[in-house]
């Protein structure tokens, strides 16, 4: 009898989080702040900024990082549950590939039925792994969504304060295909004292002026 498949990798919630990055849409700060340029004619400072170290536990935004702890906490029963089939299933495959091989006469009945509980938590594993993607991603954008727009919000008013005509992400710019990072001037490194700015502001000061 042939071997089964042995489980997938288990997809650990972290990858599931990585996939809602702060902003997915690549260039969506150096297309605001270029356009903004452009229609602003004269000097003006260029600056680049981070937005994955958004989520850095130690220097990171803390709203941001509490909603997503608050969210895989959340998600953790079910990232448990999947964790779980996977290792009763990677178990029953080390079971069956061990008889399957085995230079003494094994009923086929007992292959046969653990290939059934195998196959069937195969199929469970799958299932509740896409039902959990799609959760993920749902309270993605209800948990983290008003907390994302509220940042994009604050950095357009603090570039703007700050004398800042254009503002790249580099975080987007390192996923682009044309690998577009060539050079990164240090000193044009906003990404700190904006976070320092918006962690010090109150939730409901959204339009708190941008001390100069």
């Amino acid at each position: 009898m042939k071997g089964i498949e042995v489980f997938p990798p288990f997809k650990e919630f972290y990858k599931l989080m990585k996939r809602m990055s702060l902003f997915a849409a690549s260039f969506i700060f150096a297309a605001v702040f270029a356009a903004s340029a452009i229609a602003q004619p004269g000097a003006g400072k260029i600056g680049w900024i981070d937005t994955a170290a958004f989520q850095d536990d130690k220097e990171g935004i803390t709203r941001y990082i509490n909603a997503l702890k608050a969210l895989k906490a959340e998600m953790a029963p079910r990232n448990k549950e999947l964790a779980d089939i996977q290792a009763k299933g990677i178990s029953l495959a080390e079971e069956f590939d061990k008889l399957s091989k085995s230079t003494v006469p094994v009923d086929r009945n007992v292959l046969a039925t653990k290939q059934d509980e195998i196959q069937k938590l195969q199929r469970e594993y799958e299932f509740k792994s896409k039902e959990l993607e799609a959760a993920a991603q749902k309270r993605g954008a209800e948990v983290l969504g008003p907390i994302q727009s509220d940042i994009f919000k604050v950095l357009q008013d603090w570039a703007k304060t700050k004398g800042y005509n254009v503002v790249f992400d580099i975080a987007a710019l390192a996923n682009d295909k044309m690998n577009a990072l060539i050079v990164l001037d240090p000193s044009v490194d906003v990404t700190k004292d904006f976070v320092t700015f918006y962690n010090a502001r109150p939730p409901s000061t959204a339009g708190t002026s941008v001390p100069k």
